[in-house]
């Protein structure tokens, strides 16, 4: 029977009274949603200011225990996520310690053995945000279980926690992390702090089997500025594959350490125009006076990244090295040699990186 038949209404009327019927629903549902996420943004608002009173000392661990705990999960964890950047290491601690026995963290902790990875995943992340001896304990057994994707979030958790115990596990099996990106992997072990750069020195003079990770290994060192393993680096400089040679060339020059300055000279004769650039950028971090002669001579390389490193370390080295660049504007025969000498004489694009 048609619709216009049951209602006893011609057709035309019918189909209007449907489909008020239907945006009535949908402008319900939507109100519905609306409501629900203002409610959301005031609990989080409400949760927020209690987690600032407990740091001005106006609210008690206990009272901000209760209110976190009264909270769902999602709102908790939302005001959690947001405060690590705003914490130094001290207000964290004191967070973590007011928040020990709080009931969505337990219930973390049981999501690390959840069937789904990505459930794990996401319970390592939010474990990260306060520190407990009983996450410690599981957060490692995660780590060891993997699969990778748990075992890098597991591990960035323990950075946090500054487990040097856990970045030792990490650089003895490298295969746990073993199709990681170099870049991931420098991040990680980036994360667990100035302690941690020991740990990966140590583990650099031991020698390391897997050679993405060994990289990541020599970044770090140089982002940490580590010159005590400066020896270590330059042994990487004058062997192993090019990857490797440019990583170690460019943390001598973040290490900024002038007793480099030979072996990065002679990294200015490599065979890969990679490692020849990377040597000239470090010269003029280390701003060596030696390496003028040197780097004046790369001004004609086959390679532009190289030329352009070398003319923006001389300009680096002070007056002499502008001496040299004005000398090869004025004499070069090479063109690309004097526009490239012109360019950093001028001041032009600085920040490129090879």
């Amino acid at each position: 029977m048609s619709i216009s038949t049951d209602l006893g209404m011609p057709p035309v009327i019918a189909i209007i009274v449907v489909m008020m019927m239907i945006a009535t629903t949908v402008f319900g549902v939507r109100a519905v949603g609306r409501r629900q996420r203002l409610r959301a943004r005031r609990g989080r608002a409400e949760l927020t200011r209690t987690v600032a009173a407990f740091f001005d000392d106006t609210v008690g661990a206990a009272d901000l225990l209760r209110a976190m705990d009264a909270a769902d999960a999602g709102t908790a964890w939302t005001v959690l996520e947001s405060l690590p950047l705003k914490l130094d290491r001290a207000e964290w601690l004191r967070l973590s310690t007011a928040l020990t026995r709080l009931r969505h963290a337990a219930a973390e902790r049981r999501a690390l053995t959840d069937d789904s990875p990505w459930r794990r995943v996401l319970a390592a992340r939010r474990l990260a945000l306060l520190r407990s001896r009983a996450s410690w304990r599981l957060l490692r057994e995660a780590m060891a279980r993997g699969p990778e994707i748990v075992t890098q979030a597991a591990a960035a958790a323990l950075a946090r926690y500054r487990d040097r115990g856990a970045l030792r596990w990490l650089l003895a099996h490298p295969q746990a992390l073993a199709k990681r990106p170099r870049a991931a992997l420098a991040a990680l072990l980036r994360a667990y702090g100035r302690s941690g750069a020991t740990v990966i020195e140590d583990a650099l003079t031991r020698g390391v089997a897997h050679p993405r990770l060994e990289i990541a290994m020599v970044d770090v060192i140089g982002l940490r500025a580590q010159r005590s393993a400066r020896p270590l680096l330059e042994r990487r400089l004058a062997g192993g594959d090019v990857d490797m040679r440019a990583a170690a060339a460019r943390a001598l020059g973040l290490l900024q350490a002038i007793e480099c300055g030979t072996s990065l000279i002679a990294a200015l004769k490599d065979d890969a125009w990679q490692v020849r650039a990377q040597a000239a950028r470090a010269l003029g971090r280390v701003r060596t006076p030696l390496a003028i002669h040197a780097l004046a001579a790369r001004l004609t390389d086959a390679s532009w990244w190289v030329r352009h490193h070398a003319a923006y370390a001389l300009m680096d080295l002070g007056e002499d090295g502008q001496a040299a660049l004005r000398q090869i504007v004025a004499t070069s025969a090479d063109p690309y040699a004097r526009d490239m000498a012109r360019e950093a004489l001028d001041g032009g694009i600085q920040k490129l990186s090879a």
